[in-house]
């Protein structure tokens, strides 16, 4: 019987996904033993087949810096349409965005 886990970081499950399709598990295997740590919803089957893919074509990282693929929706035209007062009243608070993936 193994113990669950709550709480990963994304980069830590690419690590374990990285691991073990190097040990030569499907993607498929590798998410069994995912969901059987971490349940049932913390990530799909076609993200852990994505980055099974990614690792098979030669990537190494496991940060994502594109976002799982996904563009930003912020342009610079979009920033310069923000009004300065709703700006200057954030008085440096930190926003917290959604990225929306393409149709």
């Amino acid at each position: 019987m193994c113990s669950r886990i709550d709480v990963s970081t994304k980069c830590e499950l690419r690590s374990v996904i990285r691991f073990l399709h190097a040990e030569g598990n499907s993607a498929a295997e590798i998410h069994r033993k995912i969901i059987r740590v971490h349940g049932e919803n913390f990530m799909s089957d076609g993200v852990v087949r994505e980055w099974c893919r990614n690792f098979k074509d030669g990537q190494t990282d496991v940060l994502d810096e594109e976002g799982q693929g996904r563009k930003s929706v912020i342009t610079e035209d979009l920033v310069q349409r923000v009004p300065g007062s709703i700006l200057s009243s954030l008085n440096g608070t930190c926003l917290i965005t959604r990225r929306i993936a393409p149709t």
